[in-house]
């Protein structure tokens, strides 16, 4: 029995050297960690959608002129660079506009005796907000 009971202490040695070993953090030469939240540098990142209505038709069903449909897109531009300054100073951050999509939706096929829909214009935007530290 003591022959086993050795065996069974080398063996659990080693299984314990091994799990340490593997335990070690592992770094790869020029690489930066992953971006968290909780990270000495954290990054917010929002998404948000905006609708205008796309005026000057006299008729819903009609295609919005270009001009009515650069004034939307106006209209969603200032809305997003307007959200930024309002997430900057609800988070205490610096707010980068990542990404923004402007699209007119395809009306729908709807039956003959149902209301029009009124012709809009979506935004959606993908902000970045970097947290400030209470000392900046």
């Amino acid at each position: 029995m003591g022959l086993v009971m050795r065996s069974l202490a080398v063996t659990f040695v080693a299984l314990t050297s091994i799990a340490a070993a593997s335990a070690q953090p592992t770094t790869i030469p020029d690489s930066e960690p992953a971006a968290s939240a909780f990270g000495p540098d954290p990054i917010i990142q929002i998404t948000t959608t905006f609708r205008v209505r796309i005026e000057g038709l006299a008729d819903p069903r009609d295609v919005p002129s270009t001009p009515a449909q650069d004034t939307a897109r106006r209209t969603l531009y200032n809305m997003a660079a307007n959200e930024c300054i309002v997430l900057s100073e609800f988070w205490k951050a610096e707010c980068r506009l990542n990404s923004f999509s402007v699209y007119v939706p395809v009306e729908r096929i709807v039956e003959p005796d149902a209301l029009p829909q009124v012709p809009s214009m979506f935004g959606k935007a993908v902000y970045e907000l970097r947290l400030t530290s209470p000392g900046h």
